[in-house]
């Protein structure tokens, strides 16, 4: 990399800074900047402990406050008599689910064992495919604070039929659970914003207007900066509240959930071997389509969604949260109103 594209702020600065804060305990973080499309990214991954049923409740408690305190510190900032330049956009734009295919497949079998009347005393209520108590719950319970693109994982570890038959229920249970995972990015068929959205909006399209700068000491500015959280349940997507009236063209097609599959951990410490996994009878390569689907999650999330994502999450679900947050903390403050009409005599 040219050194004018070097990174503008120490990696181990802004790692430190992000393990420090208490709202990123159980998370671990890797940051980055580089460059997609000739605009600078600065980005931000965050790696999470999966979920486990029995004390799902308790682990939904931490992730809602993670994604949560990344829109208070926008508030904050924006709270500032004086506003810090090229402060860090640091709300998760993205979060990425990790389905295990054998959790899918145990909850095929408990919904035919529901379906013959034998079910198990273990066995959870499932949606499809989709475990009712655990991955529905979790979409629930996240709906409204990031966008979440529902991949599945160990795609060597099942057959090409096999693959393409978990996809299709997957699929078909989030019809059934009526949830749209891409929803939201369709923005452009939003007409209703709150008034605090309305008036923000300005603001931010300026500062995604604004041009790279080359100086080292700068930091990356909002529309410069990207982030995304990963879970590792077996779970799914996630909708918009604002967006359940959006015509039915523009529901997401079937090119959800994704499949990845990781690399051999063991070959990578080597450093010579390619990146993937080797079996006696084959090659399993990330970077292959015809083996699972990185390159296209890859290419989505951050070339063909990154503009949608990052108005999503600043003109949806921030907003959204902040009307909440001023509201909750001013009981005295009517809630504001729509507009009604009556016949000739206009508004009341």
């Amino acid at each position: 990399m040219p050194p004018h594209k070097h990174p503008t702020r120490p990696l181990d600065e802004v790692e430190y800074y992000d393990r420090q804060l208490p709202a990123n305990e159980g998370y671990t973080s890797q940051y980055l900047e580089t460059e997609i499309d000739g605009e600078r990214i600065g980005l931000t991954l965050w790696d999470s402990q999966g979920l486990e049923r029995n004390i799902v409740d308790i682990q939904l408690r931490g992730v809602t406050g993670f994604l949560e305190s990344k829109f208070e510190d926008t508030l904050k900032e924006e709270m500032k008599v004086i506003r810090s330049p090229g402060v860090r956009d640091t709300h998760i734009h993205c979060t990425i689910l990790l389905l295990d295919p054998v959790r899918l497949d145990e909850n095929i079998a408990a919904a035919e064992r529901a379906a013959q009347g034998t079910s198990k005393s273990t066995d959870s209520p499932v949606i499809g495919i989709l475990d009712e108590k655990l991955d529905i719950q979790v979409l629930r319970k996240v709906v409204g604070k990031t966008t979440v693109v529902p991949v599945i994982s160990k795609a060597d570890t099942v057959t090409a039929v096999h693959m393409s038959y978990l996809r299709k229920a997957v699929w078909d249970s989030l019809k059934k659970a009526d949830i749209d995972p891409l929803e939201i990015l369709a923005l452009d068929d939003q007409d209703e914003y709150t008034s605090s959205e309305s008036a923000d909006e300005g603001e931010e399209v300026n500062d995604e207007d604004a041009e790279p700068t080359d100086d080292h000491s700068a930091e990356p500015t909002p529309s410069n900066e990207e982030t995304a959280a990963a879970e590792t349940p077996s779970s799914t997507s996630i909708r918009s509240q604002s967006t359940r009236e959006s015509s039915g063209s523009q529901t997401t097609p079937q090119i959800l959930p994704f499949s990845i599959l990781s690399p051999d951990p063991h070959s990578l410490k080597a450093g010579d071997n390619p990146v993937g996994r080797k079996f006696p009878w084959g090659f399993a390569d990330p970077y292959d389509p015809k083996h699972c689907d990185f390159l296209k999650l890859k290419e989505s999330v951050f070339n063909e969604w990154r503009s949608e994502l990052r108005e999503a999450s600043r003109v949806v679900w921030y907003e959204n949260w902040r009307t909440s947050r001023l509201n909750r903390n001013s009981p005295s403050a009517p809630l504001p109103q729509k507009k009604s009409y009556s016949g000739r005599m206009g508004p009341l």
